[in-house]
């Protein structure tokens, strides 16, 4: 049996790959990450509390690691940053490469212990004496997509015990190993609090100037207003409600002009984009050539296009078959074979 550290947030999914461990005969520690004082989830006071709760109802062993300072460098800077720079963050994938697996993995090494585990539902296979990142089997919560920074070295030393199972499944193990608490589902960005918007977060945790605030244009030049109750990097793109404006027709935000302040809006064709540049490369599963073809994902939720991929050191250009909505600058471009993952980039 196997000596493993189990990522413990205090949620049903993490309790339950913790307990699914511990039922195979693993020697299992729960560990609870403390990254920022006003999260809403799996951080905060109530989680912490949370996870030791569940740690004592399965019999194993919690620690609290403390990672404020590094979380605050790596993401919450980093997600102020980027929005200031006119880019859209995706703050849980910088989360997980920059913080959660590399704590967890430090100090599995640290400790001598075998393997880092998460309640994410997503899966890790062996072929061929490779170890692949793929999707889990329940396709409305598989979370590969947010791990697709995770260094190709560390990939075999992580479990996802929750790979195969259905959301539905896991919440009956919960009943059944006694551990099941009820708690909403999770808003995206952990730190900001419920309901908050970037800009609000921005201008509470940030020293930048809210004095020009910026303004809306037309794609031809034309301004329409000044950008009154936010600021320029409160907008993404592809965005069309709530921008506040009246231009006698539906219209969306085509660019963000984060060095004149600007935010321009246009038709909804005009967000679509074939070809684009992505930085930062990870690939999990080498390629031989540097093009070929695959699929990609350019958001969370969005389906897999056709693409075809050309790489050039730790950059590549990606061209789809057909347009794809809001290719998004910030966001992270994955790249799939079926439903294994080889790659990522951030897009530019």
């Amino acid at each position: 049996m196997s000596r493993i550290f189990a990522g413990m947030s205090g949620g049903v999914d993490s309790t339950v790959a913790a307990a699914l461990l511990k039922d195979e005969g693993h020697e299992v520690v729960g560990v609870t990450l403390k990254l920022w004082d006003e999260a809403s989830r799996c951080c905060n006071l109530e989680d912490i509390q949370d996870a030791r709760q569940a740690c004592f109802k399965l019999g194993i062993k919690h620690y609290v690691l403390n990672l404020k300072d590094d979380f605050k460098k790596s993401v919450v800077d980093y997600f102020i940053k980027s929005y200031i720079n006119g880019m859209t963050p995706n703050p849980c994938v910088i989360c997980n490469e920059e913080i959660k697996f590399k704590a967890l993995i430090q100090k599995m090494k640290e400790n001598n212990f075998d393997y880092a585990a998460t309640g994410h539902y997503a899966r890790i296979v062996k072929k061929n004496e490779k170890f692949l990142l793929k999707e889990a089997r329940d396709k409305t919560k598989t979370q590969e997509y947010f791990l697709a920074r995770i260094a190709p070295e560390e990939i075999k030393s992580i479990i996802f015990p929750l790979g195969d199972y259905k959301k539905s499944e896991v919440v009956k193990l919960a009943k059944n190993f006694g551990v099941y608490v009820e708690k909403p589902e999770s808003q995206e960005v952990c730190f900001m609090r419920r309901n908050e918007t970037p800009f609000e977060f921005i201008k509470r945790n940030s020293d930048i100037s809210m004095i020009d605030k910026g303004a809306f244009y037309k794609s031809n030049g034309e301004k329409i207003s000044a950008i009154k109750d936010s600021a320029y990097f409160n907008y993404t793109l592809g965005q069309r409600k709530g921008l506040g404006i009246s231009a006698g027709r539906p219209v969306y935000v085509v660019k963000i002009d984060a060095e004149n302040k600007r935010v321009v809006v246009g038709d909804k064709n005009e967000v679509f984009a074939r070809r684009f540049t992505v930085s930062s490369l990870n690939m999990l599963v080498p390629q031989k050539k540097s093009g070929f073809y695959a699929k990609v994902k350019v958001r969370y939720k969005q389906k897999k296009a056709e693409a075809y991929i050309r790489k050039a050191g730790d950059r590549a250009e990606i061209t789809f078959k057909e347009p794809q909505f809001a290719v998004t600058p910030g966001q992270l471009a994955v790249i799939y074979k079926a439903d294994v993952v080889i790659g990522s980039g951030f897009i530019e």
